[in-house]
């Protein structure tokens, strides 16, 4: 069961999941990182949780016959060779149609594709960059920084680059692990293409903007870290590092990250 919610700008978003999150099991936004002026981080909303059979069956009568039926499919696969068509216009556009389709208010039944994994439903969807590919960026700040939060996605919209597909969650408590990422705070994923000029000065001042809040990066997006920001934002790396020697003296267990980022 999924609530949609159109929210006209990122103040008014923050609030919305401040308040009402704890009553969803499941909650995530995509924001419009193009728009800008009163309509900075306008998003779509969606919040929900496991339906039950009842309202299962009540929105889908044939549902009783296989209620855990699950068969995911595509729409269509994105061809090779298709050249980047993920530029600023065309995703301002998208955004455009996006942000407009989504209800004002509207609770519906979604499956578990269409919810958790939408992207899925267009085959080979990386395509749509070209062949330069793309750059995942994710990071995590404390919930009191949310003005570095709003001058991030200020940042991002006004800096030319286009971020297709950006979501924004908020982390619970840690889990314990040296080098686990969650942390309590706002986590925001951007999608940028690569290979765009000035797309490393951006992300350089993304950098300098988490850090200095006390923030992090997520380890499995680390296409761009250094050695030094991985450090800042992970305080407990050399506890890691002791264990590694204790149990690992001859770095036979290493991997080209671990090398790359000075993790052993």
């Amino acid at each position: 069961m999924v609530d949609t919610e159109r929210v006209r700008n990122l103040d008014a978003l923050i609030e919305r999941m401040e308040t009402g999150d704890e009553h969803y099991r499941y909650s995530v936004a995509w924001i419009d990182l193009v728009a800008c002026g009163s309509a900075l981080g306008r998003s779509v909303l969606t919040r929900g949780d496991h339906a039950t059979f009842g309202q299962l069956v009540d929105a889908d009568p044939g549902a009783e016959r296989d209620p855990l039926a699950f068969a995911p499919g595509t729409l269509a696969d994105v061809p090779s060779g298709v050249p980047n068509v993920l530029n600023r216009l065309a995703v301002r556009a998208f955004n455009e149609v996006w942000y407009r389709k989504a209800p004002v208010e509207h609770r519906s039944v979604e499956s578990i594709t269409g919810f958790f994994h939408p992207l899925d439903m267009v085959g080979r969807w990386n395509r749509l960059y070209g062949r330069a590919g793309f750059l995942q960026y994710q990071f995590v700040v404390p919930f009191s920084a949310t003005d570095t939060l709003r001058e991030i996605v200020d940042r991002v919209a006004s800096s030319g680059h286009a971020s297709f597909l950006a979501v924004l969650k908020r982390f619970g408590p840690e889990s314990g692990g040296m080098l686990s990422f969650p942390t309590p705070g706002w986590t925001l994923t951007l999608d940028l293409p690569a290979g765009v000029a000035g797309l490393d000065r951006l992300i350089a001042d993304l950098d300098r903007l988490v850090l200095g809040v006390g923030g992090r990066h997520y380890l499995a997006k680390d296409a761009t870290a250094t050695p030094e920001v991985i450090r800042a934002g992970y305080p407990r790396l050399d506890e890691w590092r002791a264990v590694r020697r204790r149990v690992d003296p001859d770095h036979r267990w290493a991997s080209d990250q671990a090398r790359r980022l000075d993790l052993l």
